[in-house]
C-alpha cells in the first residue's frame, strides 16, 4: 500500500488526508501538540497520529517518513521549510508538498529544495476567478519591476488568429509562453 505522511493537523490537512485515504494511501499524521492530535482524532480519518517535533529526524523516521511516497506539510512556513529539509536529507521521499502563507519570503526556498509549494493566496485567487468566471487574467507574480499574468483568451476575443508578436505589441507586453487549448 502507498504511504503518505501529513505534517500538521488543521481543517485543510484533514481534508487532504481524507483525499489521500480515499485514493488508496495509508496515511499517518503528525501533530505538533495534543490539541492538534485531538483535532485529528475528531476528523474521522483512519490514520495514526503521532505527537511531537517533526524537525526531529528520529521522530520522522518513527512516523514512517522512510516508507512514505508523499509528505504533505501544513505547519507555519518556517517549520514547513525545516521539515522539508529534513525530509529531503532522508533521500527517499519522491513527493513533498507544502502549503505556504508567505510566498514572497519562502517560495524560492521551497523551489530550490525541490518541494512543490502551494501558496495559499494563489489557490484562493484561482478559485475566486473560477467561481466568478473571470475571463481575462490572474496575477501570478509582482514586484517593483515586473508583473506576470496568466491570461485566458476566449473564443470571442479579438486576439484569436493574431500573430503573438502583434498581440504583444498591441498590448505593450512581453508574451513568453502561449498554451493553446483546442476544443473539438
Amino acid at each position: 500500500m502507498r504511504k503518505a505522511l501529513v505534517v500538521g493537523i488543521n481543517d485543510v490537512s484533514i481534508m487532504v488526508a481524507r483525499l489521500l485515504v480515499s485514493n488508496g494511501y495509508d496515511v499517518s499524521m503528525i501533530a505538533g501538540n495534543e490539541d492538534e492530535a485531538r483535532l485529528g482524532g475528531r476528523g474521522g480519518i483512519p490514520a495514526y497520529v503521532y505527537v511531537g517535533d517533526p524537525r526531529n529526524e528520529g521522530f520522522l523516521r518513527d512516523a514512517g517518513i522512510d516508507e512514505s511516497e508523499v509528505v504533505m506539510l501544513f505547519m507555519d512556513d518556517a517549520m514547513n521549510l525545516e521539515v522539508a529539509r529534513v525530509a529531503k536529507s532522508r533521500g527517499g521521499v519522491p513527493v513533498i508538498i507544502a502549503l505556504i502563507s508567505n510566498k514572497e519570503k519562502y517560495l524560492d526556498a521551497f523551489i530550490e529544495l525541490g518541494v512543490y509549494a502551494i501558496p495559499i493566496v494563489d489557490a484562493v485567487l484561482s478559485k475566486v476567478a473560477h467561481y466568478l468566471r473571470l475571463p481575462f487574467k490572474q496575477l501570478l507574480y509582482s514586484d517593483d519591476k515586473v508583473q506576470a499574468y496568466y491570461v485566458v483568451i476566449s473564443s470571442e476575443s479579438p486576439y484569436i488568429n493574431q500573430e503573438v508578436k502583434d498581440v504583444a505589441r498591441r498590448c505593450g507586453a512581453a508574451i513568453p509562453l502561449v498554451i493553446r487549448v483546442m476544443r473539438l
